[in-house]
């Protein structure tokens, strides 16, 4: 006989009359019942608790005569051929239970300790529907609408580093221009502006360009969520929990998509003619100086929000 999960082995023998069954979830306390749905012992406390929960409380427990001292495992016995995820605050136990109440994937043992008062459901029962409903479906939707405006976005960082170039090698071009008719007194002014511009655009170019490399990670992490939720599309209890897990980070991701596109802009300036040196050459301050124009930035946004629970 397979040993049932949360069981110690049967110390008379496969199926005897003298075998001892131990609570699932308590592990070494005897069972008083057997629960044909979750496919699992439970003690007197466990049953009563089986009992209480809305959730399940409509499961179906052996005791007295029906009682059985044997029974496959809840591997074999699910109906969808798929194993259960392990609690993580409890491994030996089963994420069952959905809590409406606080949007929490749950065990038997968390729903007692933590859960009993709250709006709870069964994830076997609910999970063939929810591929279908509106929350699969806009999580879905959200992670499309990233998607589209992580290109947008990539778009944009592309556009600003072409313009902070271009913008660059213009300027520079009028400086060294007008630098023709003051050259002996402009020699080292010029240094100093091309300096300058040079600071101006390596400081811009440096920051649109780590940017960029946040994007390419935020793009991974995005395609990973992707990955995920479609290598469980045969599983509606595997995509149930995925997608659960998966709606933190897609709300992480749009902070920081946002994040990014208020970050996506350069310090425009430009170059501003002395009107004094038309007749002054010898004004220290004279040639030019860098005046800052106004500041671009992507011109767009997403807003997400959570699931209605």
């Amino acid at each position: 006989m397979a040993e049932v999960d949360g069981r110690k082995p049967d110390p008379a023998g496969v199926g005897s009359a003298d075998a001892v069954m131990f609570c699932g979830p308590c592990g070494d306390v005897k069972a008083s019942s057997f629960c044909k749905d979750c496919h699992e012992y439970l003690c007197s406390s466990c049953t009563r608790c089986h009992e209480r929960l809305e959730a399940i409380k409509h499961h179906q427990l052996l005791k007295g005569a029906q009682f059985p001292s044997s029974y496959p495992t809840r591997q074999k016995m699910a109906s969808d051929s798929e194993s259960f995820e392990k609690c993580n605050d409890h491994p030996l136990e089963d994420v069952k239970i959905f809590c409406k109440t606080h949007a929490a994937l749950c065990c038997v043992a968390c729903t007692a300790a933590m859960h009993e008062h709250c709006k709870k459901d069964y994830i076997p029962d609910i999970a063939k529907n929810y591929v279908t409903g509106a929350e699969y479906s806009k999580l879905q939707t959200d992670i499309q609408d990233l998607d589209q405006l992580g290109v947008q976005c990539q778009a944009d960082i592309d556009r600003c580093i072409k313009e902070v170039d271009k913008l660059n090698w213009n300027e520079v071009d009028k400086l060294k221009k007008y630098k023709k008719d003051i050259i002996e007194y402009l020699n080292k002014r010029e240094t100093e502006l091309i300096a300058e511009m040079q600071q101006l655009h390596d400081h811009d170019l440096s920051l649109l360009k780590d940017i960029q490399a946040r994007l390419k990670t935020w793009q991974s992490d995005l395609s990973d969520a992707k990955a995920k939720l479609q290598s469980h599309q045969q599983s509606t209890y595997k995509l149930f929990i995925t997608a659960k897990m998966t709606q933190a980070l897609v709300n992480q991701l749009q902070e920081s998509l946002n994040d990014m596109q208020q970050q996506t802009k350069y310090q425009r300036y430009k170059l501003v003619k002395d009107p004094s040196m038309e007749k002054i050459l010898t004004d220290k301050t004279g040639m030019a100086t860098l005046k800052a124009a106004d500041v671009k930035i992507g011109n767009w946004t997403i807003f997400l929000s959570g699931p209605d629970i």
